[in-house]
């Protein structure tokens, strides 16, 4: 069954204007949202000026830049409360940043991005900046690399076609070959490295949540400057990764089998 002849257009338009607004900068005038999305000015003024009656965006009236709305926000939570595995995971994280004196993230999968919905900072003064609900690659992350592995061989070649490769540093992943390459080792091994390929002075460890179905659900990282990666204390920081993965997925009913 064909089911994207049933799809509205205008629908998926006013969708993806909102994902463009979800970006860091968090502020669009209608001709960058144009531009970005390449849709025509009116299309857009009238898709945005629907969304802004129903709370989903706001206009600045000062500047004319569009942002997203209180009702946007108060989806996003919606959302948020239903994952309960976020409360299971916060114990957790808090042990792990303590036991490894670098910041943890939660993610989760979203298209070819991926989104951080929960985090546990560094105790030490320096660590990484991020925010909950900001968005980073799918190809140079470790969460990323995580989450793309373990879809099943349609969902993961889907999101790879589409991906366009930025190299965001020297050590960035830019073709598929090498990607597709990359995610056969994350399989094997159960856990990714980031070895500074988005950010040049960050490493990063991932390893993957399960629900009780085995299903993978969400990933875990800890992430920071401190070298970590090609290191005598490598296997170190993983096996603490890795375990607190494995904790918060049987937390959350899965059962690992021999």
């Amino acid at each position: 069954m064909d089911r994207d002849r049933y799809l509205i257009n205008s629908i998926l338009r006013a969708c993806n204007i909102l994902r463009c607004l979800s970006r860091e900068k968090g502020y669009f005038k209608i001709g960058e949202v144009a531009r970005e999305l390449k849709l025509d000015r009116s299309t857009t003024y009238r898709i945005l000026l629907s969304l802004e009656r129903c709370g989903l965006v706001e206009k600045d009236q000062k500047t004319g830049e569009y942002s997203l709305g209180m009702a946007a926000f108060e989806i996003g939570n919606a959302y948020l409360r239903r994952m309960d595995f976020i409360q299971i995971s916060k114990p957790v994280m808090a042990d792990l940043a303590l036991k490894v004196q670098e910041t943890v993230h939660l993610a989760v999968l979203s298209e070819k991005e991926i989104v951080y919905i929960d985090r546990a900072d560094s105790p030490r003064s320096l660590g990484v900046i991020s925010k909950i609900g900001q968005t980073a690659p799918v190809y140079c992350t470790a969460l990323g690399k995580v989450l793309l592995a373990f879809q099943t061989e349609e969902e993961s070649s889907k999101i790879i076609h589409d991906i366009k490769f930025t190299p965001f540093t020297k050590n960035t992943i830019t073709s598929r070959k090498r990607l597709i390459k990359e995610l056969e080792e994350v399989r094997k091994r159960g856990y990714a490295l980031d070895q500074r390929e988005h950010e040049e002075d960050v490493e990063c460890i991932g390893a993957p949540i399960r629900d009780h179905h085995g299903n993978v659900i969400a990933a875990l990282s800890i992430s920071g400057p401190q070298r970590k990666i090609n290191t005598p204390s490598e296997k170190l920081y993983v096996s603490h990764v890795v375990e607190a993965a494995r904790l918060i997925s049987s937390k959350m009913g899965y059962v690992e089998t021999p």
